[in-house]
């Protein structure tokens, strides 16, 4: 009886030494507190949408972040979810197309289950979907769209974790002054609601500078650049801006560029500071060149390293906004902790209100994230990386201010 007893004893110390290992295992990365409880399978799941472009041209930077998402999710389903209630993902893709996001959107807000979105990702998916989330007061959180008018127009469910374009183009501009001292730019954009944006930041922020800029204009959709290339060469510039949506795309430019001839000093935009499409995708051709970013690289936040190494474990290399959509995952479902006590008392009004109150969140991002009264981060900063050596390495930073 003694010896059986022991092994009993023995094997439930060893049971529950594991499943205290598993719990470590699973508990959120970031900074969402939740005591640890257990799923309740009575419960009805609470949903969160997952809006992006998960097919198209940038789909690499869609899936990344939708993959993000996943595992913000599947942690916090391993601590208790939302006070016992699991939480799933409703996985939305609009394909970066405005026209395809209002019917995501729609979508989205006919589920009553569904309490809070991660995206748009894009600045014009934002935009064309933004009237639809407000009619149904469901709360968004988008981790990239930087479209300075989103949190202008008095959209209550709007919030995002990354800076605007009006101080994103205004840092760019002051770094080609003070550090490249460039007097003639030929700015490209893609005419995108974000590419198009940002480059009438840059260039009105260069003009302010007494900068000399040129213009020109390309699709997403063009492949052929021989044209504006030779309009770029007969201009002269001492520096080419993109502001482009899609880093394929700009690696194609710029191998173009090249092989007529072409060397010139480059930068361009966040949306283009993806390893693989850019530095990859140009052979090489992409060196010396500058991107900014609207955050630090993760791989530099000491609070990010654990995120890192699941991700890419699990889904390989990371891309440019894969931790930016982990981060907003995380925020939301902090908010939706912190809706009500009473899990089913959760609304999408309760969940706006304690989203449009976050402070101080303590995340992997590198700074305290808070929202202004318009939905804004408060308190980022702009980051210049240039391509050295096949990876990108941070030269300059700077507040991210508007001026209103």
């Amino acid at each position: 009886m003694k010896i059986s007893r022991f092994f009993t004893l023995r094997a439930s110390a060893i049971a529950l030494a594991a499943m205290l290992a598993l719990a470590s295992l699973c508990a959120p990365l970031g900074g969402a507190t939740a005591s640890t409880t257990t799923l309740d399978p009575s419960l009805p799941a609470v949903k969160i949408g997952a809006a992006g472009p998960y097919t198209g041209d940038v789909a690499k930077i869609g899936l990344d972040g939708l993959n993000a998402i996943r595992m913000a999710v599947e942690e916090a389903n391993a601590v208790g979810g939302i006070h016992g209630r699991r939480i799933e993902i409703v996985e939305a893709d609009d394909a970066a197309d405005p026209s395809k996001a209002i019917l995501v959107a729609e979508k989205l807000a006919m589920d009553r289950n569904v309490l809070g979105v991660v995206g748009p990702m894009n600045s014009a998916t934002a935009q064309a979907a933004l009237p639809t989330y407000q009619r149904a007061g469901l709360p968004i959180i988008s981790q990239s769209a930087t479209y300075p008018p989103l949190t202008e127009m008095n959209y209550k469910v709007m919030h995002r974790i990354c800076p605007r374009d009006d101080s994103q183009g205004p840092a760019s501009a002051r770094f080609i002054v003070e550090e490249l001292k460039a007097s003639h730019v030929y700015i490209i954009d893609d005419k995108t609601t974000y590419g198009q944006g940002l480059s009438d930041q840059v260039e009105a922020a260069l003009k302010k500078a007494g900068v000399r800029t040129t213009r020109g204009q390309i699709t997403m959709e063009d492949r052929d650049f021989a044209p504006i290339l030779t309009r770029v060469r007969a201009a002269n510039p001492d520096l080419l801006y993109l502001g482009l949506a899609n880093p394929a795309q700009a690696a194609a430019l710029i191998k173009q560029a090249a092989g007529l001839g072409m060397k010139l000093p480059l930068m361009g935009g966040d949306g283009l500071k993806e390893k693989d499409q850019l530095i990859t995708g140009s052979a090489g051709l992409a060196e010396g060149m500058y991107v900014t970013s609207i955050g630090k690289d993760i791989r530099e936040v000491p609070e990010a390293q654990e995120f890192i190494v699941k991700f890419e474990a699990r889904y390989g290399a990371l891309s440019v906004f894969g931790g930016q959509s982990y981060e907003a995952a995380n925020i939301l479902i902090d908010a939706m902790r912190r809706a009500s006590d009473d899990p089913m008392k959760l609304t999408r009004a309760n969940v706006m209100a304690a989203l449009a109150a976050t402070s101080n969140y303590q995340g992997i991002l590198g700074f305290p994230i808070s929202f202004d009264s318009r939905g804004d981060v408060v308190g980022a900063r702009i980051y210049v990386y240039q391509v050295k050596d096949n990876d990108f390495v941070a030269v300059a930073d700077y507040l991210a201010e508007v001026e209103r």
